[in-house]
């Protein structure tokens, strides 16, 4: 029998289910947004808020994922939200993927820029929409 087998070892990696998931997305308050951008990687910092299951972010009008959303584009994008516990050698990360778009409802952006706001300073009045397509998470350890 090898370690992997033993009885008594805990199984240390799990999937979180889709609904726990959701959770903890709200729980958090930033992650990180990754896209492809003229061939290359990019990944930029955001916070967020969870609205009907899916994400929202604030922006300026000349950053350059308003620039990638400008018209009727669509990107595809992943977002990740995490949390360690070093000590315990333990924590769990939730990845969204889905479609980035500018927000065209006006009203409900407004409402959404009432409840979120900017890390960033200056002017910041661009809502982007992460529609959800699929949310995964796992966590590792013994939590």
């Amino acid at each position: 029998m090898t370690a992997d087998e033993g009885p008594d070892l805990e199984e240390l990696m799990e999937s979180i289910p889709p609904e726990h998931c959701r959770d903890l997305l709200a729980a958090v308050r930033f992650g990180r947004l990754a896209t492809v951008d003229d061939g290359r990687p990019r990944m930029v910092v955001l916070n967020h808020i969870v609205d009907g299951g899916d994400l929202y972010f604030r922006t300026r009008h000349d950053a350059r994922l308003a620039e990638l959303t400008r018209g009727d584009a669509v990107l595809p994008v992943v977002y990740e939200v995490d949390s360690a516990f070093p000590v315990a050698e333990s924590g769990w990360s939730v990845m969204a993927t889905g479609h980035l778009r500018r927000m065209d409802d006006e009203a409900h952006a407004e409402r959404l820029r009432s409840q979120l706001s900017a890390w960033a300073r200056g002017d910041r009045d661009l809502i982007l929409h992460l529609e959800v397509h699929e949310l995964s998470g796992r966590r590792v350890g013994r939590l």
